[in-house]
């Protein structure tokens, strides 16, 4: 009898449309089973992690066990959700990957002072993009062990 996957819900924090298809396709046909939810700037990101505005029914907000955020966002930018995040203890612990095109040193010092539990420069190549998405799901759900804190029920 095959064993039944765990659900995994990820949140995509990214405001380019063509590069959240991509990683949602690349997640979905990962061996995980995904939940992916997007969000589309800062400030939607932490509507959503905070339950508030739109987001206020569990259902539609669940809990992210795993946080691909983009740097570069409208409204509110990845580095200030990161240290909102830092600042929140029912936040601070859920895993965020910083997955962007950025490549400033200074964004690199500051997602980690603020958090992050990783920094990925987005590469240029869609089979790279791929395969890197698919070997953070790996790390991250199959090796390292992590205690995630459950936000809400």
């Amino acid at each position: 009898m095959a064993e039944k996957k765990s659900e995994h819900v990820i949140l995509v924090v990214e405001d380019d449309e063509d590069d959240y298809f991509l990683i949602s396709s690349t997640l979905k046909s990962t061996e995980f089973d995904c939940d992916v939810h997007w969000v589309k700037n800062g400030e939607e990101a932490m509507s959503y992690l905070l339950r508030q505005n739109e987001w206020q029914d569990p259902k539609k907000s669940p809990v992210p066990c795993l946080i691909f955020l983009d740097i570069n966002l409208p409204k509110k930018n990845g580095l200030e959700v990161l240290q909102e995040m830092q600042q929140n203890p029912a936040l601070k612990n859920l895993l965020t990957v910083v997955l962007t095109s950025s490549k400033s040193k200074e964004n690199i010092i500051t997602a980690y002072d603020f958090g992050a539990n990783s920094y990925i420069q987005k590469p240029s190549q869609i089979n790279q993009f791929t395969k890197g998405l698919q070997l953070i799901m790996k790390y991250w759900f199959q090796l390292v062990e992590y205690p995630f804190r459950a936000v809400r029920n």
